[in-house]
């Protein structure tokens, strides 16, 4: 069996759709919230940016910010004169961040070790204007057993519509290996414990949820 790898996917923005249940309402929300914070002149960063994809939408709404993407993979990034997008290692210690209204990281820290998430984040509060907020969304394990199994299977279940069994098996193996799922308390109090004292669940589904957090 071919152990999946995240360079390896054609079109991943198309893949993550079709793994996560309510994942273009999600898209939809995080426009919305970004909406109420995207101040003309202002910078939107996307840590873990994929294609730039979500980038390139926020600038289409609002021409007047500058968007910046972040990424380790090359996912074939879209071509736009409209947006920076950077082939970069977030986790790098010497990597910083410019000053930013809205910092983003949707589904990436869940694919860091702790010591550079909390690294990250400490790096992320500090680049925030004053009335800025962090928009992150991570895939959490329920600290109850039976909704573990429940939220698991209901979204094999999901994934089924778009994918084998084989398929669904070879990413369990592939990422068991480099994802480090929290529970949403943990990350909660990670959230808190880097300098965010305004932290507002503003998404669910299954065991995938979002987070607003403002400096």
């Amino acid at each position: 069996m071919k152990k999946f790898q995240f360079d390896s996917v054609g079109n991943f923005d198309s893949h993550i759709s079709n793994s996560i249940h309510g994942y273009d309402l999600l898209d939809s929300l995080i426009m919305n919230i970004c909406s109420f914070f995207a101040k003309n002149g202002e910078t939107i960063l996307d840590l873990g940016c994929s294609s730039g994809r979500l980038l390139v939408k926020l600038k289409g709404f609002n021409s007047n910010i500058k968007c910046i993407g972040y990424d380790i993979i090359d996912h074939n990034f879209l071509e736009s004169k409209k947006v920076n997008l950077k082939h970069q290692d977030i986790t790098d210690k010497d990597f910083n961040l410019p000053s930013a209204n809205i910092i983003m990281s949707i589904f990436t820290l869940q694919f860091l070790i702790y010591r550079d998430r909390v690294t990250l984040l400490k790096k992320i509060y500090d680049s925030l204007n004053r009335t800025g907020v962090f928009i992150v969304c991570e895939k959490e394990i329920s600290s109850i057993g039976i909704y573990q199994d429940v939220f698991t299977f209901a979204n094999y279940d999901y994934k089924k519509s778009n994918f084998t069994s084989e398929e669904i098996l070879q990413k369990e193996f592939g990422l068991r290996t480099i994802m480090n799922c929290l529970s949403s308390g943990e990350n909660e109090r990670m959230f808190k414990e880097s300098g965010f004292t305004r932290v507002e669940s503003f998404f669910q589904s299954l065991n995938f949820r979002g987070w607003l957090c403002m400096k």
